[in-house]
């Protein structure tokens, strides 16, 4: 029985390693082409290694433009992780702890609008934020942020909240606690695993996110980094001028910053989709 297990065991880890260099394949053959001259990344039969390593394509992709586009990127990034976990929190917060005319009806409405496809409220919104005046700026991709960042922020942080005993709410009251005090002091650290957890869905949604700049921004001042990308690369009249291995070094960058993310906070992701899962 001892040599089945570890058999068994032997197979599967040697089918899992088959299974990870499948998918890592596609980002070997980025990282090596990254290394490529123009002119060879261009050649047919140039195969996978190149004949001479050529860093400076690095170089190239870090300049002036991408630059520019991390910036931006960055202003939403800060004000959807800040804002998306803290106003989902505080309004899940309310609707398990504190008890308003309407309640049901507000939490069953914004249920049904989880339920809703995105593009069927893109142009209601794109209208609205016309509206405003806020086209061509970078607020339609920060003020939302500060609005829960969609109902599912919310209904998870609540599963998680409803889960936590009623003890230490009536124990700081006695105390002389106020809702405020109750919220940020006893209930927030207690739900730090669903907080980290929108904290990082966000990050990785405002770094990818490709429609919200495409809609809202024509100035290329104001590109984030999808969009910027694309507009530098894919929108090159030649072959050459697109420059592949600039594209390839440009996404090794770019792949950086969420796997650094991920390495820091791997333990937190699971912990906040395990525990969120047993609570709903």
């Amino acid at each position: 029985m001892h040599g089945k297990k570890l058999a068994l065991k032997i197979t599967s880890y040697c089918f899992l390693c088959l299974f990870s260099l499948f998918f890592l394949f596609p980002f070997v053959v980025m990282f090596l082409r990254s290394f490529f001259t123009a002119t060879e990344s261009l050649a047919i039969g140039s195969g996978l290694i190149p004949k001479v390593f050529y860093p400076k394509s690095y170089l190239d992709a870090l300049d002036p433009d991408f630059l520019k586009y991390t910036g931006n990127t960055v202003i939403v990034i800060i004000a959807n992780v800040v804002g998306k976990p803290l106003t989902a929190a505080m309004a899940a917060y309310a609707f398990v702890k504190v008890r308003f005319k309407g309640r049901k009806l507000i939490f069953y409405t914004a249920m049904c609008t989880i339920m809703l496809p995105a593009i069927l409220t893109m142009i209601p919104v794109y209208k609205i934020f016309v509206d405003l005046g806020w086209n061509n700026t970078l607020l339609p991709l920060t003020v939302p942020a500060f609005f829960g960042g969609g109902f599912l922020n919310i209904f998870l942080t609540m599963q998680f909240i409803r889960s936590l005993p009623k003890d230490m709410d009536e124990a700081a009251i006695i105390d002389g606690a106020n809702i405020l005090q109750l919220m940020f002091r006893i209930t927030f650290p207690l739900i730090m695993p669903v907080i980290v957890l929108v904290a990082v869905q966000s990050f990785f949604g405002a770094w990818n996110d490709f429609m919200g700049p495409l809609t809202y921004i024509t100035d290329e001042r104001l590109l984030t980094i999808p969009v910027g990308i694309y507009n530098k690369f894919f929108t090159a009249v030649s072959p050459l001028e697109a420059q592949p291995n600039v594209q390839m070094a440009t996404g090794v960058i770019i792949m950086i910053p969420p796997i650094i993310i991920f390495c820091l906070f791997q333990k937190q992701l699971v912990d906040g989709v395990t525990f969120t899962g047993l609570k709903a």
